[in-house]
């Protein structure tokens, strides 16, 4: 029983403890007679305020079980889409392309996180010369992003990625279709060619590709980087980007 008393607790815990009060409300009113499900509810509730501790070891341990299982799920993803990942040839890349280390980033350019590590990523890049960086484009935050990574997606066809990826991670202002289009024009992107590629449905679908890769490594906000093979999410420092790549250096293989 008590086991099966813990595995109740940690469901209520799990769902905010609001399974209580519906199986009461199904119940109707104090005053029906006790069923054998209102006593295991007693009971239930009695342990979570008799044993608060236990239930709360119970539930970080569950959790980093879940953090380890996420953890192996993402390596055994990387392993099987490495081409995907790494050596796609749609992808923009910055840096040296024959690095022996690649930092692959998701992003988002209105991501306010994304913009605080854009510059820390192009000071990694400068610092070290065997640094690849692969750029994911994955525009989460609506409409006005999805736009956004349409053109930069456009530039690069025109050489002019990552002047416009940088005017994108900089702009403060609109984003609004006519207003980036302008923007990609003085990083020196042609606008009319921009506006044309970027409807194209090879672009659409590099953007769903790169759906479908977060998706298998547990990626589900911005920025997310793989540094080597090591998922980190969440913004980084560029101290911590420059340790990051030391230890995916050292690792064989």
């Amino acid at each position: 029983m008590r086991a099966i008393l813990i595995a109740f607790a940690l469901l209520l815990a799990a769902v905010g403890g609001y399974a209580l009060k519906e199986f009461a409300a199904a119940r109707g009113s104090a005053e029906a007679p006790p069923t054998a499900s209102s006593s295991i509810d007693q009971q239930i509730s009695q342990y979570l305020k008799d044993h608060p501790d236990e239930v709360m070891a119970a539930l970080k341990l569950a959790q980093a079980n879940a953090e380890k299982q996420k953890e192996a799920d993402a390596q055994l993803a990387v392993a099987e889409k490495q081409d995907q990942i790494f050596n796609n040839p749609a992808d923009p890349v910055i840096g040296n392309v024959n690095g022996d280390v690649t930092v692959v980033e998701f992003f988002d350019y209105r991501c306010p996180y994304c913009k605080r590590v854009s510059d820390a990523l192009m000071a990694l890049v400068k610092d070290d010369p065997n640094v690849k960086v692969v750029y994911k484009e994955f525009p989460i935050l609506g409409p006005d992003s999805l736009v956004a990574a349409k053109i930069a997606l456009a530039a690069h066809r025109q050489g002019k990625y990552e002047q416009v990826h940088t005017a994108f991670m900089a702009h403060k202002g609109s984003f609004e279709q006519a207003d980036l289009l302008d923007l990609a024009a003085s990083a020196g992107a042609d606008p009319a060619k921009l506006a044309v590629d970027m409807q194209d449905p090879a672009i659409q679908g590099l953007l769903q590709a790169n759906d479908s890769l977060a998706a298998a490594l547990g990626i589900t906000g911005t920025p997310g980087f793989l540094f080597g093979k090591k998922l980190i999410p969440g913004a980084v420092s560029l101290d911590d980007m420059k340790k990051l790549v030391d230890e995916a250096r050292a690792q064989p293989g």
